[in-house]
């Protein structure tokens, strides 16, 4: 049985509790590379789903907290923002076939029936046990959003010479005049870059209004690092070895797979070619259900700095979507005297990953410098940002989200 530990929505809304419990999926139908929003009241929802390691059926439950924009749950009743129940079994699931690591998956949706959140904001998802919320089994962000304002954004050259060529401007336009009795200094903007939550951007005070337009175009809290298209693994196939591939011990329960080193891309010149911008798809090509047919692997990333010299005073990190993108120990490199190299290994389902190595400083971390040194930083490079607008009236007690977009940048 996996071990609970205590959960601290307020400040990782993104997190497994349960050691048995892997692959955790929130996104939109048939969209399992973004972001998991789903608009107030619409027709399209979010899937879940995760595989369970103990691998016989277990009574597993489910809630909703509604919290603010920094992700603390605001303790108020449920029924002021569900329509239906919150307290929800998982019905739905399925039973591993012919992978040798024995799971179950599970797999629900919301909105549903029984749960329909009915007002805009951050929620978090609580995913427990014998109907015992105590016995939280993993937790996960979800946004719901009420379309009332437009969003106009683009990706521009930062105006300050020393960003040109690395770095990444952007410039938000917002509509408000739906926003009944409107206050501006009640409105937040914030920007995520390729998912990376960790290092999302927020903005409150707008560079000019025009009429009813907002206009934020600020350097400082808008300035993102370009880094480089992500790196890729493909382990849709266990049998045969893809191009990152240098060694697959069949032989080893589970699979172990190592990875071919990975070097500093710093001085190479960037090259465009098409990345899951830090995601990952699951899917294989030795099966035909890639829910409950797939495959794990421990998988040994390494990273190999130069001269094999380990960084000072720096942190290495394997960030994406495989990590959950988050800069934790669970992501942390290690470096390896012997080998002269960091290593890092994770146990990963059968699929298709994009991943990049960021390096923060231990003492002075400065997110505009994460794939400097490790990645190199390219303004020609294709990142998706995915721009939230809060909304806080006067009297309320919560954080309304009344808007969102998507900008890719094509130079």
């Amino acid at each position: 049985m996996g071990g609970f530990l205590r959960s601290n929505c307020q400040t990782q809304p993104d997190k497994i509790y349960d050691t048995m419990i892997h692959t955790v999926l929130v996104a939109p139908y048939g969209k399992p590379l973004d972001a998991p929003i789903v608009s107030l009241n619409g027709k399209e929802g979010l899937e879940i789903s995760f595989d369970d390691f103990k691998a016989t059926y277990q009574d597993y439950y489910y809630t909703v907290e509604l919290a603010d924009s920094a992700w603390n749950p605001l303790g108020i009743n449920d029924f002021e923002y569900i329509n239906g129940f919150n307290q929800n079994k998982i019905s739905q699931y399925s039973i591993s076939s012919i992978s040798a690591q024995a799971y179950y998956h599970y797999q629900f949706s919301i909105p549903n029936t029984y749960c329909n959140p009915k007002l805009s904001g951050n929620y978090i998802l609580k995913v427990y046990q014998d109907n015992d919320q105590k016995k939280v089994i993993f937790t996960n962000r979800f946004y719901v959003v009420d379309n009332i304002v437009g969003i106009y954004a683009t990706v521009q050259v930062p105006f300050d010479g020393d960003y040109a060529r690395t770095h990444q401007q952007l410039k938000i336009s917002v509509d408000t005049k739906n926003i009944a009795n409107f206050q501006n200094n009640q409105l937040t903007i914030q920007v995520i870059q390729n998912n990376r939550y960790n290092d999302s951007k927020q903005v409150k005070v707008p560079n000019f209004i025009k009429g009813n337009v907002l206009e934020f175009d600020n350097q400082a809290a808008l300035l993102f690092p370009g880094g480089n298209e992500y790196r890729w693994l493909d382990v849709q196939s266990l049998r045969l070895r893809s191009d990152r591939m240098a060694l697959i011990d069949q032989a080893a329960n589970p699979t172990k797979i190592i990875m071919k080193p990975d070097y500093s891309r710093l001085d190479l010149l960037y090259t465009n070619y098409r990345d899951l911008n830090g995601g990952y798809l699951i899917s294989n090509t030795d099966g035909v259900q890639s829910d409950n047919q797939n495959e794990y692997a421990q998988v040994i990333f390494t990273y190999v700095p130069t001269d094999n010299i380990p960084f000072l005073d720096k942190k290495l990190y394997l960030s994406g979507a495989l990590t959950n993108n988050r800069l934790d120990q669970a992501a942390e490199m290690r470096f390896d005297v012997k080998k002269g190299a960091y290593q890092k290994s994770l146990l990963l389902k059968q699929g298709y990953y994009s991943y990049a190595y960021i390096l923060r400083d231990r003492t002075d971390p400065n997110d505009l410098d994460d794939f400097m040194e490790t990645e190199g930083n390219h303004i020609e490079t294709e990142n998706k940002y995915t721009i939230l607008i809060y909304y806080h009236p006067l009297g309320s007690n919560y954080d309304q989200l009344l808007g969102y977009t998507t900008v890719n940048t094509l130079f």
